[in-house]
């Protein structure tokens, strides 16, 4: 993620360690690692944020006084999370952003198309039976569906499963909501420790608001 945003920001790709600081480079992150938010905000004018906890954000629905137009948003692993329509995340992100700003981004995915494991999710809770949590939902026409089998990632809550992307999907998503089409990371670069065994994985990717 850090190599996307070098790359976005300044054109070449640094250590987080040399990036010069330039506070009135503004940028937010969801939940980001604090393996580098700290240093960011040390370089940067950058805020981390949370679903749950200030500072806040809810990219389904941001505070438009919240946050001054950004240089830059890293969202890595959260679009997966959110609920139905998913559009709407990439609209707000991209009113969030300056024109020229990017969203660094990352999300598990596959090649083929979206899979939405609750397409008709509308009014919908997660209830606890025994030692497992079902979802409990009402759809638009007011048929109740129950859904186990849940996959959450790092603890129940708002960390609940709703997609796996597809590629194709993605490309459709960021050029249909004001970003150009994103340039997937995928590169090896060996001197900051970015090597990969695998053929595919699901790549971060960074996209610029146009």
């Amino acid at each position: 993620m850090v190599h996307g945003l070098s790359l976005g920001l300044f054109g070449r790709s640094m250590p987080l360690t040399t990036f010069p600081e330039r506070p009135d480079i503004l940028g937010v992150g969801m939940s980001d690692s604090p393996l580098y938010a700290a240093l960011l905000a040390e370089k940067l004018g950058y805020t981390n944020t949370f679903y749950d906890t200030a500072p806040q954000l809810d990219i389904t629905a941001p505070d438009d006084g919240s946050f001054r137009p950004l240089d830059f948003i890293v969202s890595s692993d959260v679009f997966e999370h959110v609920a139905l329509p998913v559009d709407r995340a990439f609209r707000n992100a991209r009113r969030m952003l300056k024109r020229g700003g990017i969203l660094v981004f990352s999300v598990p995915y596959g090649l083929e198309e979206t899979t939405e494991h609750f397409p008709d999710l509308h009014d919908f809770t997660l209830e606890k039976e025994g030692e497992r949590f079902v979802l409990v939902n009402r759809t638009v026409t007011g048929t109740v569906e129950r859904h186990d089998g849940l996959v959450f990632h790092g603890g129940p809550g708002s960390t609940l499963e709703m997609r796996i992307f597809g590629l194709r999907h993605l490309y459709r998503l960021f050029r249909g909501n004001g970003f150009t089409e994103p340039r997937l990371l995928d590169a090896q670069v060996p001197e900051f420790g970015i090597e990969s065994e695998q053929e595919w994985c699901s790549f971060p990717m960074v996209a610029r608001a146009v």
